[in-house]
Formats: C-alpha cells, structure tokens, sequence
C-alpha cells in the first residue's frame, strides 16, 4: 500500500536493510558511485566491499553526514549511524482524520528526534514518502518492517442507544421474572391445597385462586371454617401486607428517576440485537447479520476501525464524521460505542521499505512504557469528548405524566375488576348448567331403567 510508490527523480528512497554489496577494484566503479550518490536510491545499511587479488576494503557511506568511511577489515567495528541524524526528517503517515486525535505517537516521534538531532512531521498523505506508519488494524504489508508500539487497535462497534421504558413499566419493574413467577406458583399451590384439604371441598382450583389473589389485594372475601383454613389465609394476608408494601415503596422510587431498556454491549447481545449493512467487512469472520436489500439504515449497527481506549474513540468518530460512513452514521442516527471491541491487538508501527529509523524505537517504546509516561499522557491533556451518559435522577417537581400513572393503576384496576366480575358470572352460570345437566341425565338414566324393567317384566 505505502512504500512501492515509483520515486521519482528528485527524491530518493530510502531502503534500511543490510546489503553487502562485492565489487572488484577498480579505478571508475560506476555503480558504486551511483548507489552512493543517493540520486534515486538510499541504502543507508550498505556495506561495499571492495577486492583485487591481494587486499579487501570495506567502504560504508553515511548519507546523514554525507561523508563515506572506510572499516578496518581485521578489526570490524560498525558505526552507529543513528547517534545523529544531522537535521534528517522523521516522517509518520497518520490514517485521515487520526492526526489531531492520537497525538501521542507525534509526541513519542518529537521526542527521538528531538534526542538524535533530527525533525519529524506527522502527515497523512503518502507524497512525501514516510518513514513509518500507523494503521488502526492489524494486517501485514509486504516490504514493511514491524514493530510493538504503545497502545492497542481493535474494531468498536456503534449500537443504537438505549430507549426510555414507558410509565406504565413501572407495575411490572418492582420484581423481576423469578419473583413474579414464585408469587403466581404460590397462588396456585395454596388454592390446589385449600381445593383438596379445605372446609368441605365446596370451591374449586379456579375459585381458591381467585380467592388468592383478592386476599393479595384487598384481603379475604369470604369467611373460613377449618383450623386449617385459617392458619393458611392468615399467613398468607401477612406475606401479602410485606409484598403489597413493596411493591408500593419500589414503584414510588421508580417515579423519581429515568429508566431505561438494556442497553446493547455484549457480543451475544450485538450479534442477536444488531444489523450491519451488506457491505460491512468482516461480517463472515464476526458471524454478524446482516441487512435485506432495500432495508432502512435507521436501525442500523456499524463497525468502527480504532485504538486505544473508548475516549480515544469517540474523538476519532468525532473528527472523522466527514470521512468515514461509520462515524457519519454515528451522529445521523445518534449511536453509541458499545463496550465489546472485536479483533482487539497490540498497537504496530509499520516501517516501510525496513527504514534505518527502526531500530531508534524500540529503546524509546520501552522506556515510555517502563516509566508509565504512555498511561499518563491522554490523562494530563485536556480534550472534550461527548462520552455516553444516561441521566437517570430526575430532580425536578412531579407534573402530570408523572401522575399519570395513578389513572393509570386505577382504569387498569376497574380493567381487572370487570373481568373477574364477567369470570365469576361466567363460573356460577356455568356450574349451574353443568348441575342442571347432570340432573337432567340421571333423570334419562332413572327412566331408561325403570322402562327397561318394566319391558323385562312384560
């Protein structure tokens, strides 16, 4: 991608590789002198060794002093051409919209030349053929050279935010799926045994269970005969008083502040919960699901290609809405950054064409990282960031919505009173057909009888 551009005739490439280049001893060795000229090509690793029958010299050029040295060939000792860089630029390439955002890497490259006597400049285009760059993910570049570097890439996601729950949630937000279902198995349970142990075994399943639920309310309807009976209604009136009073004080509390849905961060809830569009890379890999043709992008997940923490995030789709469909569908459809990050690795710095500047950073990396300068630096800058935020307290008077749910409670009361009404009509009517019924039938039977004896008498 970088680095295999055709230089062009005034500026030279340079190549950091070690080359050992034999030559015979000449007189005019041309293409000595053209390697050393630095026209077209830079080989700052280059040794040229130089033989004849007789004797061996080994000729090294410097291009930071532009001075060529010879070696001793029996004492070899090779020259640190790093010591000074002699005002030699440093050039990183930065992705488009990075260069305001990951200011750390400018500062880390300010400070090697700033200690070797050289320049830097952080770019984002590829014209002035950089030293060195930064891409947010980890792939492999032909002819480049890695190194570890501070930091980390990964693949964000951008989720839709969550959704304010509606008023009326707060009847059912007191307990949660277990509770409620123990409190209906318990109903069930005490009108089974009052069904099958009660005073007479007069009421059925469904009549108890009624029975149960009109005591969790308002308190027995009927009066009980049995020991049994009451021993059961009365501890059962006492657990509704604490249930009842629970259930009260929690949805009060619910009143005084803002609640919202689950919010999408886990991967099992991004791949059940979310839709990219068809052209989103990485999708087989990831195993996400995709959009239909035609289907609306309002809803719409995205992927997001960055680094480092989420702060840093947020920056990068801040300063990249212009540039990238990721961080433009981020502020059209307001998204989020969920908290799970995927293809998550360490931060590479890729040296094009094996750069001689390679070989400063690794010295430079671990003694930023040793000394803890890498965690404090974003922490000491002062940058606004529109970080996600739920406010949820709600300190204000209460208006009329939030009244509401009084009218609410009480059209949802007279809802279920009136089908318990309608549900006791309909038992008492149907219990009467079915005893006007059987004794309709026993009569049958009595008359099928009493006709058959008397045909058997005939």
């Amino acid at each position: 991608m970088f680095g295999f551009l055709f230089p062009q005739p005034h500026t030279a490439l340079h190549h950091g590789s070690r080359y050992f280049i034999f030559h015979p001893k000449l007189k005019e060795n041309i293409f000595m002198h053209e390697l050393d000229s630095g026209k077209r090509f830079i080989l700052d690793r280059a040794y040229h060794i130089l033989y004849s029958r007789s004797s061996i010299e080994i000729h090294h050029k410097n291009f930071f002093t532009n001075q060529t040295i010879q070696l001793d060939p029996s004492d070899i000792r090779v020259p640190n051409d790093l010591k000074n860089l002699y005002g030699r630029k440093i050039c990183l390439l930065l992705p488009a919209g990075n260069l305001e955002v990951v200011t750390f890497d400018a500062y880390l490259g300010e400070t090697i030349a700033q200690q070797r006597n050289g320049t830097f400049e952080a770019t984002t285009s590829t014209v002035d053929f950089p030293d060195y760059g930064v891409v947010n993910m980890g792939i492999s570049f032909l002819g480049s050279d890695k190194i570890l570097a501070l930091g980390s890439t990964f693949i964000s996601v951008l989720v839709p935010r969550s959704k304010p729950k509606p008023i009326i949630w707060v009847l059912v937000d007191p307990f949660d799926y277990y509770s409620w279902i123990a409190l209906f198995s318990l109903v069930v349970v005490l009108a089974v045994v009052l069904s099958l142990f009660g005073d007479g075994n007069k009421s059925t399943v469904l009549e108890n269970a009624v029975e149960m639920i009109m005591c969790l309310l308002g308190g027995p309807s009927r009066t009980y005969g049995s020991w049994f009976e009451k021993q059961i209604i009365t501890n059962y009136c006492l657990l509704s008083i604490v249930i009842v009073s629970c259930y009260q004080s929690l949805i009060f509390s619910y009143l005084s502040y803002t609640r919202f849905f689950p919010e999408i961060n886990s991967a099992e809830e991004i791949r059940n919960n979310c839709i990219f569009p068809r052209s989103t890379t990485f999708s087989n890999h990831l195993n996400l699901p995709l959009s239909k043709p035609g289907e609306s992008l309002e809803n719409m997940c995205y992927l997001f290609y960055s680094r480092d923490n989420t702060h840093i995030t947020t920056l990068l789709i801040k300063n990249m809405r212009n540039i990238d469909k990721s961080a433009q569908a981020a502020f059209e459809h307001n998204l989020r950054v969920a908290n799970t990050v995927f293809l998550k690795y360490h931060l590479l710095y890729y040296f094009f064409n094996k750069s001689l500047i390679r070989e400063l950073f690794p010295f430079y990396i671990h003694a930023f990282f040793e000394s803890g300068l890498f965690d404090q630096y974003y922490k000491n800058k002062s940058s606004f960031a529109l970080l996600y935020r739920q406010d949820v307290l709600a300190i204000r008077a209460f208006n009329v919505v939030d009244v509401s749910i009084i009218w609410y409670l009480y059209i949802g009361g007279v809802i279920v009173s009136f089908i318990w009404l309608l549900l006791e009509i309909t038992l008492y009517h149907f219990q009467r057909f079915a005893r006007v019924l059987k004794e309709r039938l026993r009569k049958c039977l009595c008359n099928k009888q009493i006709i058959k004896i008397i045909f058997v008498r005939k």
